[in-house]
């Protein structure tokens, strides 16, 4: 038999897929050159195409489909950087909105004791003024939450106190401009007390 019809005899060979067998790789090569009647398109079809009946093998198993998985892959990375944007988004939103401020209350307890005094015996109303807020300006810039003002009580004054009304007056003004949160007479009451408690503006980041 003449190495033709051998080549034509072996290319005619199927298995029991119906897929063509070559003896060697000469073969192969001239079955997708389009000799000896073979038709690459046909077998590159065999070969894409899988038939439903091949999708669960003998074991039972099902055959992974690389192709549909990576059209599912890339649905999966769009949908995925979609909600990565909405979630930065998201937060950005919850950023932009302001914390609720923290009670007065809430706030005061974390402040100490009484850490500096100024005591305004002897002081006129002009200096008592002027005392006053230099005082509290410059515990402020030291750190200091928590301080005293003692004003008296006027006991030996004949026109009665003065110094509690001018005092306050100058906390009262200082508040407004910040540097002041709250202040309370030191008996609660101020007929009966001699002195003022301020505490002194340190949280602004908790506003």
């Amino acid at each position: 038999m003449t190495d033709k019809k051998k080549q034509k005899k072996s290319l005619k060979q199927r298995n029991k897929n119906d897929l063509p067998v070559f003896d060697s790789d000469q073969d192969f090569l001239k079955a997708f050159t389009g000799e000896n009647g073979i038709k690459p398109d046909s077998l590159e079809t065999r070969f894409i195409e899988t038939p439903e009946k091949f999708q669960i093998n003998k074991h039972g198993i099902e055959v992974i489909d690389t192709l549909s998985q990576n059209r599912n892959s890339t649905e999966t990375k769009e949908d995925f950087s979609v909600l990565l944007e909405e979630s930065f988004q998201k937060r950005e939103e919850k950023q932009l909105k302001k914390p609720a401020p923290i009670p007065l209350k809430k706030r005061l307890k974390r402040y100490p004791p009484v850490e500096a005094v100024l005591d305004l015996h002897g002081y006129n109303t002009i200096g008592a003024q002027v005392r006053t807020r230099s005082f509290i300006s410059a515990c402020k810039h030291q750190g200091f939450f928590t301080i005293s003002i003692i004003v008296g009580k006027g006991l030996h004054s004949d026109t009665g106190p003065v110094l509690p009304d001018v005092v306050e007056d100058v906390i009262k003004e200082m508040k407004k401009q910040d540097q002041v949160l709250f202040y309370e007479w030191d008996k609660k009451k101020k007929t009966r007390s001699g002195a003022l408690i301020v505490y002194l503006k340190q949280f602004e980041q908790f506003e």
